[in-house]
């Protein structure tokens, strides 16, 4: 299972961490790998009548909690658009 948001695709990030050192200009820097995750969140949808279970990061949970379904349908979320073309 993947950590990755539903509605944004926003997903794991790898990179390097810098250690800076002061302390001599002829040092470099040592870097070490590292990741950065998604904050992910499980959030329970109705949706005209039918119950729906994202992940979503928590920008994109903010975001939802402003302006409900409308977000989602706004960012065109696959799992929505199918309960409201199968409900018309």
């Amino acid at each position: 299972m993947a950590l990755r948001c539903d509605v944004c695709n926003k997903k794991t990030q790898h990179g390097d961490q810098h250690i800076h050192r002061h302390s001599a200009w002829r040092y470099r820097a040592p870097r070490t790998k590292r990741t950065w995750k998604p904050n992910l969140r499980k959030v329970k949808i109705e949706v005209n009548g039918r119950k729906l279970e994202l992940k979503m990061c928590m920008a994109c949970y903010s975001k939802y909690t402003e302006t409900g379904v409308d977000f989602l349908v706004k960012r065109q979320v696959k799992e929505v658009l199918k309960v409201l073309k199968s409900k018309n």
